[in-house]
């Protein structure tokens, strides 16, 4: 495939993706609003001018020309406002912004009014959004991990050894090494083992677990060789061998950093690796840690972006684990889907993980809890149900909704910093984008 076209097709990949999560986002924003009887007027796949839309019933769907999220509009976001109100340069500014809001929604019935909704459901309506990512971050998690599978230490033979060495499986034998086990039992390279003392396998770690567990004791083992399925019988010897740590990634050492060996039993053979799925248990403990990783990342945001401000302006090498904009994302899966390093299911593997990755972000940044993400506005929810509460418990009379017009001077400043922050990422996505070769 062309290498251009082959860009191509894997930038077109990840936009469709995300404007699927945006839309499904938006969609967990306007179910919920239309089940609890709110006016939803509009729904909208990004922002800026108007690229194509059509209405049905009260709703105006449509696509706008800028491709950085999407909103859905609710009448009655704003409450009356308050009679007595001193005006001022500030009341002025949410006066007119009430005014603005007031015209837009035009008139309908305001029992349909977002504020007029139970705290409950204000809540379910601002959750639905990020909770559809989180489904679609799973979906996609599972689809990679369950579905299409990851390399993997396999129960195929890839070689065998003719002896055990003392420090690790080689060709070249010393004296006093004792002779390789399953050569000695007729195990071949290219045989895939499937069952061990009577239980099938369907990978390595099973065979692994009865090695741990039975030390030196023969292992029956069932191999299948081409159309056969034939019963070896094979006995381990201890070997010394580097231990590795829980994480499975790196080799215990001791005070002075040497690395620790201990006996343990071997087969002397060498596994081949393969790419097969994983239980779904393996998804969501994958999709719990990326969760925790990007809470992580955007805790750490203000230091991410400073080191991307100085990487964009002074140069020096962009880190692989800062925010990226949908600019670098696509970037990424055009180089991955031209690339000669990943096979097909590579390719898909690694797009897939990447629409999971972004939605689990979605996900974690909208529960932020300052306006106008969906975490503000569920704080804004439940500030104002303890306050009622406390009322209705001593006996005051209803101070009624919480006057979210109140808050638009700070949702102002609150986007123009994600702005900022979305044009220092784009920036740097132009200009030094993310190598991952």
């Amino acid at each position: 495939m062309n290498n251009a076209f082959a860009y191509v097709l894997g930038v077109l990949f990840v936009l469709l993706g995300i404007a699927v999560s945006i839309g499904l986002h938006e969609v967990g924003h306007m179910v919920p609003a239309k089940l609890f009887g709110a006016r939803v007027t509009k729904y909208m796949i990004g922002f800026g001018p108007t690229i194509f839309s059509r209405k049905r019933g009260e709703t105006e769907y449509g696509i706008k020309a800028i491709p950085l999220g999407g909103y859905i509009a609710i009448s009655g976001m704003f409450p009356p406002e308050k009679p007595g109100r001193k005006l001022n340069w500030f009341t002025r500014w949410v006066r007119d912004a009430r005014i603005n809001q007031q015209t837009i929604d035009g008139i309908y019935d305001e029992n349909r009014a977002f504020y007029r909704l139970p705290i409950y459901q204000r809540v379910i309506v601002m959750l639905g959004g990020p909770t559809m990512n989180l489904f679609l971050g799973i979906v996609f998690a599972a689809v990679t991990l369950s579905g299409i599978g990851v390399n993997q230490t396999s129960n195929k033979i890839d070689v065998v050894f003719d002896c055990a060495t003392s420090y690790s499986q080689t060709t070249k034998c010393n004296a006093g090494d004792p002779a390789g086990p399953a050569k000695q039992a007729g195990i071949h390279a290219g045989d895939r083992i499937v069952a061990v003392n009577g239980k099938s396998v369907g990978n390595w770690q099973p065979v692994a677990d009865a090695l741990a567990k039975g030390g030196t004791t023969t292992l029956r083992l069932k191999v299948q060789r081409g159309n056969q399925v034939l019963a070896i019988n094979v006995a381990p010897v201890l070997a010394r061998r580097a231990v590795i740590d829980a994480s499975g990634q790196k080799y215990v050492t001791d005070p002075k950093g040497n690395v620790v060996y201990k006996a343990k039993p071997v087969l002397a053979l060498q596994l081949a690796t393969e790419r097969s799925p994983l239980g779904l248990d393996k998804t969501f403990e994958f999709s719990g840690k990326a969760l925790g990783q990007t809470a992580g990342m955007i805790w750490d945001l203000p230091n991410q972006l400073t080191k991307l401000t100085a990487t964009l302006f002074g140069g020096g090498t962009r880190s692989v684990s800062g925010p990226v904009s949908i600019v670098g994302i696509s970037d990424i899966a055009g180089n991955v889907a031209q690339s000669n390093d990943y096979d097909l299911a590579g390719k898909l593997s690694t797009g897939f993980l990447m629409l999971a990755s972004l939605n689990f972000a979605l996900f974690v940044f909208n529960l932020v809890p300052l306006l106008p993400l969906d975490g503000g506005h569920v704080l804004n929810a439940l500030i104002e149900g303890v306050k009622r509460g406390s009322y209705k418990l001593f006996k005051r009379a209803d101070p009624g909704p919480l006057d979210t017009a109140m808050f638009v001077p700070l949702m102002t400043a609150m986007w123009g910093i994600l702005m900022v922050i979305s044009l220092i990422v784009i920036a740097a996505d132009f200009v030094r984008p993310v190598s991952l070769f």
